[in-house]
């Protein structure tokens, strides 16, 4: 029975009326729908000023959209490993003669051509025993130049230099071409064959055309003679002098083809000595003192000797002579090869004669001062080659294409070697350069400013200056004589040495066109 029909009875029996039933059905729903209706616009204001709204709206836009569900699948890709396969020739029934031919450049600027040309030969156990089985033919093939002769040569090489020579187009109308020039390339040649199988030590290109052209100048009318030598100019920091310049830079002096001589040297005037000989006389003494060690090796005894017959006649010759200093001293260096003909030829240039350097409007004079390998042309001192480049250096040359011309006059060299007095070098210049035709208008030899004397000057100043600002020194009280017993005999005080004494007396000096030259490696 239901719960509620047994409520109902037992109120019944009770005698309690039974109660009315509760609504139902309809009535219900229609309650309950419009408190719903009340509800819902309520409940949408208060979402648009909360914002909430908007995000239901978003998530509901999201289930509207599609969703993309991203899954990756791990997919295994099989790689297939082509492996190229040499195409099989035919195999030879009998030696095949064939050339390869390989083209290459040697760091010296030598192009190079190889050819492998194989021959049929004999037995392999046969060959292996003979030398010309394998055999490099080496053949260099060099192309000599010939020399520049006309005015259009030299105007291209030089552009002021006829208008700096005026008399440079009837210098060359009448030229002869020096044996010089060829004999230099001759000489050239022979370096070549001499180093042909050691091709790291082989003459370079740019070693090997250096010489433009090598021409004898006679002017007609006024009677001038001069060698005219076209080419670059490489730097030269030899020389030394104590009485002049008592030090010396070491980044002169320790550069590896320093030398402290020139051939232009002369006798000393001073005691004051050379400013290399604190630097060579120890090391020969060094090496002396070994060189008698018994049981040296026959390579290091054979070094010794070398170094000793090096230095001890430099150093003997270093405290007798001066010589030209490449930082101070304008001077040119002429190859060995051309020195001493003067005999063969009247063209043929001495130690010691005047020269003037031409580079773009330059007119430099100088001297013949030493003497350089026997197939290399054109190089000059250090002072020079500042006055074309502020960056020249011993390792730093000034110019470097063939645009440099000396002019030499040769058999000008002064009787006796001196002291370089570079302004009568100037005026002697000026006499020799006018017997060609003079200068042209606008141009003028170069004066060149004495830098010892210079240096000279400012070493007093600054000397001078010293003992200016130096605290005076207080005098010292006299002291009282002391009584002697008697008369004693006083020597006389010894005599002050003279001031700069002169040195001792120098070995003859030969002729400078006649000076004996270095040995030139």
């Amino acid at each position: 029975m239901n719960p509620d029909a047994k409520d109902i009875l037992a109120d019944v029996n009770a005698g309690i009326p039974p109660k009315a039933p509760r609504p139902r059905g309809c009535g219900r729903f229609f309650v309950i729908g419009l408190y719903l209706l009340l509800i819902l616009p309520l409940s949408l204001i208060l979402l648009d000023f909360s914002g909430t709204g908007t995000r239901l709206k978003d998530f509901a836009q999201s289930f509207r959209e599609p969703r993309i569900v991203e899954k990756i699948v791990v997919q295994e890709k099989i790689v297939e490993k082509v492996v190229e396969k040499a195409s099989q020739t035919p195999l030879p029934s009998r030696f095949v003669f064939t050339k390869s031919i390989d083209t290459a450049s040697l760091y010296k600027e030598y192009g190079i051509q190889s050819e492998l040309a194989p021959q049929e030969g004999g037995l392999a156990s046969a060959e292996r025993t003979r030398e010309e089985s394998m055999l490099i033919k080496l053949s260099l093939e060099v192309k000599m130049p010939k020399p520049a002769v006309t005015l259009a040569e030299f105007t291209s090489l030089n552009p002021e230099l006829p208008k700096m020579l005026p008399g440079l187009e009837t210098l060359l109308s009448g030229a002869q071409v020096s044996p010089f020039f060829y004999h230099l390339y001759e000489l050239k040649k022979g370096e070549l064959q001499s180093k042909l199988t050691r091709l790291d030590r082989i003459l370079s290109r740019h070693n090997l055309y250096d010489c433009e052209s090598i021409l004898e100048l006679s002017h007609p009318t006024k009677g001038g003679r001069a060698l005219l030598l076209q080419g670059e100019m490489d730097v030269v920091s030899d020389g030394s002098d104590g009485d002049r310049w008592p030090d010396m830079a070491d980044f002169i002096t320790l550069s590896d083809n320093y030398q402290p001589f020139t051939t232009f040297a002369w006798p000393k005037k001073t005691r004051q000595p050379n400013p290399l000989l604190a630097k060579w006389e120890p090391l020969l003494k060094k090496y002396e003192a070994e060189f008698a060690i018994p049981g040296l090796s026959i390579e290091r005894n054979r070094f010794l000797r070398a170094e000793i017959d090096r230095l001890k006649p430099g150093v003997t010759d270093m405290k007798y002579r001066s010589y030209l200093i490449a930082e101070a001293d304008p001077f040119i260096v002429i190859p060995l090869s051309l020195l001493n003909r003067e005999a063969e030829t009247p063209f043929g240039p001495a130690i010691g004669d005047y020269a003037v350097v031409i580079h773009g409007n330059h007119l430099l004079p100088a001297i013949v001062g030493d003497a350089g390998p026997a197939y290399k042309m054109g190089e000059a001192s250090l002072r020079i080659a500042r006055e074309l480049s502020e960056k020249a250096s011993p390792f730093n040359r000034p110019v470097s294409d063939l645009t440099v011309t000396y002019l030499v006059f040769p058999g000008s060299a002064d009787a006796k070697a001196d002291v370089p007095d570079l302004p009568r070098w100037q005026a002697r210049c000026q006499e020799l350069i006018d017997s060609l035709g003079g200068i042209g208008q606008g141009y003028a030899l170069h004066s060149w400013e004495d830098l010892i004397a210079k240096r000279h000057a400012e070493a007093e100043a600054k000397k001078a200056a010293a003992e200016a600002t130096a605290p005076p020194v207080p005098p010292t009280a006299p002291t009282a004589p002391t009584a002697t017993p008697g008369p004693t005999a006083i020597p006389d005080a010894p005599a002050l040495p003279k001031a700069d004494p002169p040195a001792a007396p120098p070995p003859p000096a030969p002729n400078p066109g006649a000076t004996p030259t270095p040995s030139i490696p």
